[in-house]
């Protein structure tokens, strides 16, 4: 069904990114579908097909139906969509949410359509990131067996990876998303917040930090997360880490900063590059609170 007909209901940033995929990969945009005309058109106008609203008869006409708009939209869009008869029994229907479960679409469905998930493990922080960059992204498929066959057809196409996974685990396997992704990006902005106190611009700290940044990524990539561990505590550095807690601003930072410590003792104890009375003396040091964090 490379050729299939398809529609995409939601025109921002992972509706931008698989509709310019499937476009480029040989299938048919039958339209764009969003909340208004003028966003549908936004992207729509890119390939030249229909834009409209959920009460254009787009829907109705595509084999293949991705949801891609927030997930606190999800189920208000189906059900309008539903209530227009856009679904059809055979129909593909699949959202994008990676924490939604599949039965979210259930007003699909009952319109005799086939129903999933096809969540992309990657973050996209605009729209305009071409199609060719979902190759080697892995895709989490959940849902009817109709539906994650030809998921994962397209993830294939794609040049991507799947695995399929049960809607029970869908908010763990996205915490793990999140923590990886969105957290990173929190903890490059406090530490640039950190460099600025200290002169540099925010332009300049990310510079700085960026390097260092891969240079973990690709730590991480040729040894795991474990050996890739490097740092003060994988060392043992008590008296380092002391001084870090010493010099930072407030009390949400540093029980921020003891959490972390606390966590990442326990990887630098599973590689092995501290023993157990180093550990001791920096669990001291990460858990001694003061008044004014209690």
């Amino acid at each position: 069904m490379q050729n299939s007909k398809v529609a995409i209901v939601g025109a921002g940033k992972v509706g931008s990114v698989l509709a310019r995929a499937l476009y480029s990969h040989g299938y048919q945009l039958v339209g764009i579908v969003s909340r208004t005309l003028e966003s549908a058109h936004q992207l729509a106008d890119q390939f030249v097909v229909a834009a409209g609203t959920t009460e254009s008869p787009i829907v109705q006409n595509a084999q293949i139906v991705f949801i891609t708009t927030p997930d606190r939209c999800i189920a208000e869009i189906v059900g309008q969509i539903a209530n227009n008869n856009g679904f059809y029994p055979g129909q593909v229907v699949i959202h994008t949410s990676g924490c939604l479960p599949v039965e979210i679409l259930k007003p699909a469905s009952d319109h005799g359509a086939f129903i999933g998930c096809m969540h992309p493990l990657q973050s996209f922080a605009n729209k305009d990131v071409a199609g060719e960059n979902l190759a080697g992204v892995y895709f989490a498929l959940s849902g009817q067996v109709q539906t994650v066959e030809q998921a994962e057809k397209i993830v294939k196409v794609f040049g991507g990876k799947s695995f399929t996974m049960l809607d029970k685990d869908k908010a763990l396997y996205h915490a793990a998303a999140c923590i990886v992704s969105n957290y990173t990006a929190s903890l490059m902005h406090w530490a640039s917040q950190i460099y600025g106190r200290f002169g540099l611009s925010s332009e300049e700290s990310s510079a700085a930090l960026l390097p260092l940044l891969q240079g973990t990524v690709n730590n991480i990539r040729e040894m795991g997360p474990t050996q890739g561990l490097t740092g003060p505590i994988s060392r043992g550095d008590d008296i380092t880490v002391n001084a870090h807690i010493g010099v930072l601003e407030n009390q949400m930072e540093k029980r921020l900063y003891k959490e972390l410590g606390l966590y990442t003792l326990g990887v630098a104890l599973e590689k092995g590059t501290i023993d157990d009375q180093q550990a001791a003396i920096l669990i001291k040091i990460l858990k001694n609170s003061n008044k004014e964090e209690i």
